[in-house]
């Protein structure tokens, strides 16, 4: 029994010192030529099914699989796309695709929204920033996996889709059911609210595309020819970037270099030095009206958006107002590497003027305000409760004949702020808009 027993230890210790070789040789192995011995393992696992596994497999489908698994580890923005999902990705950076109008990334075995694009069916079904798709049509995202997710809230215009929502202040799932649509996005809309002293320009960017700076400048040259008409000016400009998810890099320079005058916009590093770049404002190009300027954003400004925001506040050039934005500082770049697939890598962080990086923090806004709704008074309600100095002197002048002569020459009521509808609705937007008059005021000469 003893000799036998000594027998096995030798064997052990042969095996463990076998192990111990075979360990030294696979670091070595991979100090010296680590591409290679990562690449090794994808193969003998590609053999092995090829060998062995129940049925002839289909090659094309597991590569593609495991080409985006294998980006997916790296961050939630670099993608593998193929087929209809290179078509549909292709198609978004001009503004036109199918689908509910939701910017997405997978997060916790669920779709997290990043934010819905205006007046799209995931918006008006009222689908917000933070929220987490978590079923569709029947299936759970943590069973089908993201890619499938994603396919299937996909479909041609007018079919129903039913998704299940958890929503970002509550911990219950909501059922929503919605239409698809194939949809052009406007990146730009515009709205004008007059003043006595002038006129003050809303401009809403909703996405960036292709379109985006061309449309933005139509849209204030607009602003200002209506103005022109009825003899006012432009004196300040509302720029709206909530709930943008972002888009081109391009077209957010081209935005920042229309308002700065001139000055770094926004800078990108990446690794050792790589996809190192600095884009700057040129003197001579196109400006928009030298005018005060509020930034409205939110949790749902990102990407392109909060390099806009960013860019603005680093150079004083507006006051940002809202709360903290989504914090994607990463640039992608996109590589069509043959006709079927493409590739989205992120390459770079990008930083603001003043060399900020703003990845996973976001931007802070200079003055914060949540949404809110606030419901106001009727105004001939308010005027029955309220007891002012006009009331007396209205009820003085029935005796008052020199007040009667004197009431056609003036009147007594003090200007008052007629409330659009959007100033009523929207209250972050009607915080901007106080504010922005309080800037016309203070610079009017």
């Amino acid at each position: 029994m003893l000799i036998r027993f000594i027998a096995v230890l030798q064997v052990m210790f042969v095996l463990f010192g076998a192990e111990i070789a075979l360990a030294k040789k696979d670091e070595a192995q991979k100090e010296q030529h680590p591409n290679s011995y990562y690449f090794r393992q994808f193969q003998e696992v590609f053999q092995r099914i090829e060998k062995d596994y129940m049925q002839d497999p289909e090659r094309q489908e597991m590569t593609d699989e495991a080409i985006n698994g294998m980006l997916r580890s790296l961050d939630p923005y670099s993608g593998y796309y193929t087929d209809d999902d290179l078509e549909f990705f292709i198609t978004q950076t001009d503004g036109e695709f199918g689908g509910i109008g939701v910017t997405i990334i997978p997060e916790n075995n669920a779709v997290k929204v990043i934010t819905p694009i205006d007046d799209l069916p995931a918006y008006k079904a009222g689908i917000r920033a933070g929220d987490y798709i978590v079923g569709v049509n029947g299936q759970l995202v943590s069973n089908m996996g993201f890619n499938k997710a994603v396919q299937q809230m996909r479909g041609d215009p007018g079919t129903k889709l039913n998704l299940l929502v958890v929503k970002s202040e509550e911990s219950t799932t909501t059922e929503v059911e919605l239409k698809r649509e194939i949809v052009k996005i406007k990146p730009i809309k515009f709205e004008i609210e007059e003043e006595e002293f002038g006129g003050i320009g809303y401009v809403r960017i909703a996405a960036f595309n292709n379109q985006t700076t061309s449309e933005l400048k139509k849209a204030i040259a607009s602003i200002e020819k209506q103005l022109k008409k009825k003899k006012k000016k432009l004196k300040g400009i509302i720029l709206d970037v909530r709930s943008n998810p972002g888009g081109l890099l391009d077209q957010a320079v081209a935005v920042c270099e229309y308002f700065i005058d001139h000055g770094v916009i926004v800078s990108t590093r990446g690794r050792d030095g790589k996809n190192d770049n600095v884009n700057s404002a040129g003197r001579f190009v196109a400006k928009a009206p030298k005018v005060p300027m509020v930034v409205m954003i939110n949790s749902g400004t990102a990407s392109a958006a909060e390099i806009v925001a960013g860019a603005l506040q680093d150079h004083k050039r507006a006051v940002i107002i809202g709360t903290t934005s989504f914090g994607k500082g990463l640039v992608q770049t996109f590589t069509q590497i043959n006709k079927r697939a493409g590739v989205k890598l992120t390459t770079a962080k990008y930083y603001t003027p003043s060399g900020r990086s703003i990845n996973g923090k976001g931007i802070e806004p200079d003055i914060f305000i949540e949404n809110a709704k606030v419901e106001y008074a009727e105004k001939e309600e308010e005027e029955k409760k309220s007891f002012t100095s006009s009331s007396i002197k209205s009820y003085l002048k029935k005796y008052n004949t020199e007040d009667k002569k004197d009431d056609k020459k003036k009147d007594d009521k003090p200007k008052e702020h007629n409330m659009s509808k959007k100033y009523k609705d929207d209250y972050q937007y009607a915080r901007a808009y106080d504010l922005i008059r309080g800037l016309i005021v203070t610079t009017v000469k």
